[in-house]
This record gives structure tokens, C-alpha cells and sequence, in this order.
């Protein structure tokens, strides 16, 4: 049964995404472009979804194509969650990402209710999830794993299927440990590396069997899940400041049966020599492990060194709920030294250092905002049996931090809540858990987008061992490009460190995927894919001016670009025809008057008489071609008969001239041999004696102020 009886709607919408999408890229982006409001049987429709007792009401949906993408969307971009006819919000884009395995990632904040988005998409299958953390509220869209339709679900935040983590383990160190360690500080020694600088994380996330089948019948796609999962991770370090980036290196399934007991489990990875096998063939720093279980929410190893140990980057996160809170990186952040809140009655921080005896802040923090909620970090147990109070507190996606607010208090605390400051200690020796011998490059955030410019880099921050011999950024209108397969490329110099390229030439309106690039002579390797779309162009505004002056053979008109749009008027002029509508790719000819703003004439040359044309000013920029309204007009008439001739030629034109008119003759040396005045204005009907000519080819013609055309005539005779 549903939790109350409103689950289904009156007739809300229907959006048609052609249409949203010609409102361009500067418009809110509409989550769903479909809402049904057909009644639907809960058991029926959500089959697939596991807790159909909490579900408050449900649609049938389709998401924007556009988000489906991802890759459409660019920093800052607005999405509106227009989840039912009573539920609208507008959220901010904070990433959108491609993982190794194809799968797109949107994650998003909505500043009106602090609230968050995220969404991932896979081979036909959506799954994004929207929490609300002040309304206590949690939104899921999610596929029929059957007939791949879309549902959107409402149920109460505190209704999600999540448990509490177990108690991170601490493993003793082994001389193995210790040798890591040495590794790392060589590696490190010659870095000049520090709190304010970029770290990234390589992961690699595995997958029991029976993970994989709830996922994909349950989860809406095990792919979705991993990505929804590290799209949380990397939003909860991007909350808490920690200058970070987690990235997804390899995912597979492992052909495992869960014990019943996770923390076993994970003991059995951690030694498994396939996992490691896999881990050091893809350079993944932590290794997380995704399982069916239902005595745990996950578990981790506990870091307790600064100096880091690899041996123990392990963590499983139950599936059921990987992608709907924070458990992934909260076991992820016990392998880098982040515990529980002090006040915990059970397992409580904070992290007792061995070599960091200072440390006394790295643990969890709970606080009441001044809405009056109370709320806690990732790091903390919610539930208020885990403290003296009793208050249950709300998770949010932070780090414990002092620095950072939410709900206008502090998330954390200087003497014994910040675990953001002990990641942003440890992140460098995190990320050398697993050093490639490639250079280690990330790609700058894409900046300054134009219409047809952006601006990007890279931070090269390891070199491999061997010197950087070229750097710079490929990119290309399709995903991953690379030095051998690309749409353009810029070198920037040699060597290690940050570097800035604007990339130009670029066209408007268009996807883009660049990636930074280092090349050793181990080989090359590129940083994480950046994508991004350029400004929309549009269109200029042109008038047509009516025809002024009008020949046998020739005409004058004109025009005026009114507006240049977003970007210069690269050529402008007129077009013509004999048929309606001219434009530059169907007509009889055109001119090229100028560019720019403002009016221009044209001399259209080459006509036929007494022929009618169409024409119409046009004006060209970056977002094409725009047209005038389109005129007609017809040159005027002037018949000579008979041709060939003997005695007479009759001659018939219109005279619109105030000056001087002749009818004129020469012979092929440009001799004339009849001038013939003409007075008369209007249609003009002259007979021309021509007995006493000889035979041959003579030239025919008007001289007026106003152009004739030539004819060629043949005398028949002597």
C-alpha cells in the first residue's frame, strides 16, 4: 500500500524536447519532458522497486535527452526539477562527467532548500536521485529493468534503506606496509606538493555477483549505481573544500558470494591476489568493493599514519545503498584517515594518529542550523541512539569542516571536527598509493566559454620518472579524443606544472570533450575529460529596401542589417531569382555588399528584359543566414524584329529617361551608321529605314542614362 493515496495526478504535462531545445543553452533545462497521468497500481508499475511500502505517490516519466547526455550541461547551467505539479525547484550544475565505462554523470545543488541532485545515465537507463535534506524529503527516478519505462518516486528521507556502517578496522602494519611507506615519501620528497593543491584519487570499484544482480533488477543498472556513487563522493569533497577529485579507473564484476559477514569479506579482498592483481594493472589508489548485504551499511580500514598505507585502501559498501547516501565515501574516507564524532557512544572518534599526535580534529560533527534542523556530516552516525542526547540528526554531504557552512553554522569544529583538513593533509599520499609511469595530468575546468573560444590547461603534478617532452590539450565534437584521433590539438611546452591554452576556431552552438595531455617516453596519458558546450549563436536582423531603379537588364536595391545578433555580419547583400523565396543556396545570382551593422545598396547586373525577379536582402553571421522580406519587380521591355533583317527594323522599348535618347547603330569597326533621337517618353515604337545598309553583322542599342542591352543584328541582302 501507498503511504497516502495521492500517487498518482491530474494531467500535468507534456513537454516536447524540439521544442525546449530551440529556447538554446541559456534557458532552464526541464528534468522531465513527460509526466503521465495515468493511474497506475503500485505493486504493478514499481515491481522492481524494493520498498513500494514507503512510496509516498509515483509517476511515469521521461527525462530530458539532454540530460541523458550529460554532456550539454556546463558549470552553473540550471536544471528545473519539475518533479510533480506541486513540487518545483531549480538546481545549479556543479559537474558533468564520462566515466571509463561511458556512463554520464550531472550532479547539482538547489540553493533555495540545500538540496541536492544527482544523475547518471547508461545505455538507455536513467537513475537520478534528488534529497532534500532541510524538507526530509528524497525523490528517485529509476528504470524497469523490463520494459526500460521511467518512474519518478516520492518517499521520506528517513525511509531510504540504509544502515549504519560498521566499525572501521585497523589491521597491524607489516614490513610490507612499511616498505609502501618508504616508497611513497621517495616519491613525494622532490613534489612540492601541499594542502592547496589539486589530488586525485583513482578508484577502482569491484562488484559481487550478487551486487550486480540487484543493480541491474533492482538499482536501476549497476553502472548507474557505480556512477551515482562517486558522483556523491566527489560532491561531499567539493562541499568540504578539500581540493580533490575521485576518479573511476576500472569496474568489475567479481565472481563472489557474501558470507553474511562484510567485515570478513572485506579481509578476504584486502588479500585476494586477483583484486590486487587488478588494482595494480589499472593504478587504482583505493579499491572499493559493492556487495549484497544486509548486516552493515560497509565497512573500511581506518588510516592512522600520515604516511599513508596502501595495503589497507579497502572498503565495502552495501549496494542497496550506494547510490542513495554517503556510505561509499564514508568508508573511502576511513582508508584516508577520517573517523566517527568524538560523542559517539559506539566506535567513536576521532582517529588516534601513530605519528600524528596534534591530530586530535579528524572526526565527524553534527550541529543544529539555524532553520532549527539538526544535521551532521558523512562522518557521523545519525541515528540519536549513538548519543547521549538521543537527537537523530540529518545527513549531509559534507566532511566535517569549521570553515565551511551549513544552514549558517559551521560543519565542523577547529579541536575535533575536521576531517577535511586531515584529507587535505593526506590527499598526496593517497594519490600515490599506485603511481603509473606516466605522467600524472589533470585537465583545467573549462572557462570563458564563447561562441567559438573556451578556455582550459592542465597541472601536470608527476612526471613518471621521466621528463614531460610535450604537453597540451586535445579535444574533439566526439568523447575521448586523443593525440591519434582528434578534431584539434594545441601543444604547450615541456615539463611539469600548470598550463593555460584558449582554444579557438571553435563552433557555435556545439558539445566539445577535451582532455589534457603528457607525453614521457613511457608514453602519453590524459587527464580526466572535460566537456562543454559553446554559446548559442544568434541570429542577426536584415531589412529588405524596395527595388529604387529598374533597367532592361539591371536594377538597384538595397538593405539594412538592423541587428548583428551575437556576432559579426560577416557578409551581407541581396539575392534574386525568378522564383519565389532566393536565398544563397537557389538563386540566379547575389551580391556581396560589405558586413556589419547598418544599410548598403546593390547593382543587380545580368538580368533578362521584361523577366519578373524575386529578391530579398540577406545578411550573414556565426548562427547563419538570415533573410528580408522578399519583393518583386520586371525589368523593362525592349523588342528589335526582325532579326535577321532587309529594309526595316522595328524597335520597341520603354523610355523612362529625361535626357537625351538615340537609337543607335554601328557596324562591326564601331562605326555608326544610324542615330536615331528619340523624344517621346513612355513606350516607344520607332521603324528604322536600314534599305541603304549593306550586308553583315551590325550592333543595335539605346544610348540613355539608363543601361540597354546590345544586340547583334544580321543584314540579309547585298
Amino acid at each position: 500500500m501507498l503511504k497516502h493515496s495521492k500517487f498518482f495526478l491530474p494531467l500535468i504535462f507534456v513537454l516536447l524536447f524540439s521544442y525546449l531545445h530551440s529556447y538554446g543553452s541559456s534557458q532552464d533545462t526541464p528534468l522531465i519532458v513527460y509526466h503521465s497521468a495515468e493511474k497506475l497500481n503500485v505493486e504493478e508499475a514499481l515491481h522492481f522497486f524494493e520498498q513500494r511500502d514507503v512510496v509516498m505517490r509515483f509517476a511515469k516519466v521521461e527525462l530530458n535527452p539532454m540530460l541523458k547526455s550529460g554532456e550539454t550541461l556546463k558549470t552553473d547551467e540550471e536544471i528545473t526539477l519539475n518533479l510533480f505539479e506541486d513540487i518545483f525547484y531549480t538546481a545549479a550544475v556543479n559537474r558533468s562527467e564520462r566515466n571509463i565505462n561511458g556512463t554520464t554523470s550531472i550532479s547539482a545543488r538547489i540553493q533555495e532548500t540545500q538540496g541536492y541532485v544527482v544523475i547518471t545515465h547508461h545505455e538507455g537507463r536513467s537513475l537520478a536521485t534528488i534529497y532534500l535534506p532541510t524538507a526530509g524529503m528524497f525523490y528517485k527516478i529509476i528504470s524497469d529493468p523490463v520494459t526500460l519505462e521511467h518512474y519518478l518516486i516520492e518517499m521520506d528521507a528517513r525511509d531510504r534503506d540504509i544502515l549504519e556502517s560498521a566499525p572501521p578496522i585497523i589491521p597491524e602494519l607489516k614490513e610490507e606496509g612499511i616498505l609502501e611507506q618508504k616508497r611513497i615519501q621517495e616519491h613525494l620528497k622532490n613534489q612540492d606538493l601541499g594542502p592547496n593543491d589539486w589530488a586525485n584519487v583513482d578508484v577502482m570499484v569491484l562488484y559481487t555477483t550478487g551486487a550486480e544482480f540487484w543493480g541491474e533488477n533492482f538499482g536501476g543498472g549497476i553502472e548507474n549505481v557505480i556512477a551515482a556513487a562517486m558522483a556523491n563522493a566527489q560532491l561531499v569533497l567539493d562541499n568540504s573544500e578539500t581540493l580533490m577529485t575521485v576518479t573511476l579507473v576500472h569496474s568489475e564484476v567479481l565472481n563472489f558470494t557474501e558470507t553474511g559477514n562484510t567485515g570478513s569479506d572485506l579481509g578476504t579482498f584486502a588479500q585476494s591476489g586477483p583484486i590486487q592483481n587488478l588494482r595494480n594493472e589499472y593504478y587504482a589508489d583505493l579499491v572499493a568493493v559493492f556487495a549484497r548485504v544486509s548486516d552493515v551499511g560497509g565497512v573500511g580500514y581506518l588510516l592512522t599514519t600520515r604516511n599513508g598505507r596502501p595495503e589497507i585502501g579497502y572498503s565495502v559498501t552495501r549496494v542497496q545503498q550506494a547510490a542513495s547516501g554517503y556510505t561509499h565515501i564514508h568508508e573511502m574516507g576511513h582508508n584516508m584517515g577520517c573517523h566517527h564524532h568524538w560523542q559517539q557512544n559506539f566506535q567513536p572518534g576521532p582517529t588516534i594518529w601513530t605519528d600524528w599526535p596534534e591530530n586530535y580534529w579528524s572526526g565527524g560533527w553534527r550541529w543544529q542550523g539555524t532553520d532549527g534542523g539538526y544535521y551532521c556530516s558523512v562522518m557521523t552516525y545519525t541515528s540519536g541512539s549513538f548519543f547521549d542526547d538521543g537527537i537523530t540528526h540529518t545527513e549531509v554531504p559534507y566532511f566535517s569542516n569549521p570553515d565551511v557552512l551549513h544552514m549558517n553554522v559551521p560543519a565542523g569544529d577547529f579541536n575535533y571536527g575536521n576531517n577535511a583538513l586531515t584529507l587535505r593533509e593526506v590527499k598526496h599520499v593517497i594519490a600515490s598509493y599506485r603511481i603509473s609511469d606516466l605522467a600524472t595530468i589533470f585537465t583545467t575546468p573549462i572557462s570563458e566559454i564563447g561562441l567559438i573560444s573556451a578556455k582550459t590547461g592542465g597541472e601536470i603534478t608527476h612526471d613518471g620518472g621521466r621528463p614531460v617532452l610535450q604537453r597540451g590539450v586535445v579535444w574533439s565534437t566526439f568523447p575521448n579524443p586523443t593525440l591519434e584521433n582528434n578534431e584539434g590539438m594545441i601543444e604547450k611546452g615541456q615539463g611539469t606544472g600548470a598550463f593555460e591554452i584558449i582554444l579557438e576556431d571553435l563552433s557555435p552552438s556545439t558539445d566539445y570533450y577535451v582532455s589534457a595531455y603528457a607525453t614521457t617516453e613511457a608514453g602519453v596519458s590524459y587527464g580526466v575529460q572535460r566537456t562543454f558546450q559553446t554559446e548559442v549563436a544568434t541570429m542577426a536582423r536584415v531589412r529588405t529596401e524596395e527595388m529604387f531603379s529598374i533597367s532592361y537588364n539591371s536594377a538597384r536595391a538595397g538593405g539594412e542589417v538592423l541587428e548583428t545578433g551575437n556576432s559579426n555580419v560577416s557578409q551581407r547583400g541581396l539575392v534574386w531569382n525568378t522564383r519565389s523565396s532566393p536565398s544563397l543556396a537557389n538563386n540566379v545570382g547575389f551580391t556581396i555588399d560589405g558586413e556589419g551593422e547598418g544599410g548598403f545598396e546593390s547593382m543587380i547586373t545580368g538580368l533578362e528584359p521584361e523577366t519578373e525577379y524575386y529578391f530579398r536582402a540577406y545578411a550573414t553571421n556565426l548562427g547563419g543566414t538570415v533573410y528580408g522580406t522578399t519583393y518583386t519587380f520586371t525589368t523593362l521591355f525592349a523588342r528589335i524584329y526582325p532579326n535577321p533583317f532587309t529594309d526595316r527594323i522595328q524597335v520597341e522599348f520603354k523610355n523612362d529617361s529625361q535626357k537625351d535618347v538615340n537609337i543607335l547603330i554601328t557596324d562591326t569597326r564601331g562605326q555608326v551608321v544610324i542615330r536615331m533621337p528619340v523624344s517621346e517618353q513612355g513606350d516607344v515604337q520607332r521603324t528604322v529605314n536600314v534599305a541603304h545598309l549593306e550586308g553583315g553583322i551590325y550592333l543595335l542599342t539605346v544610348e540613355s542614362e539608363i543601361e540597354f542591352p546590345v544586340w547583334q543584328m544580321l543584314k540579309l541582302g547585298r
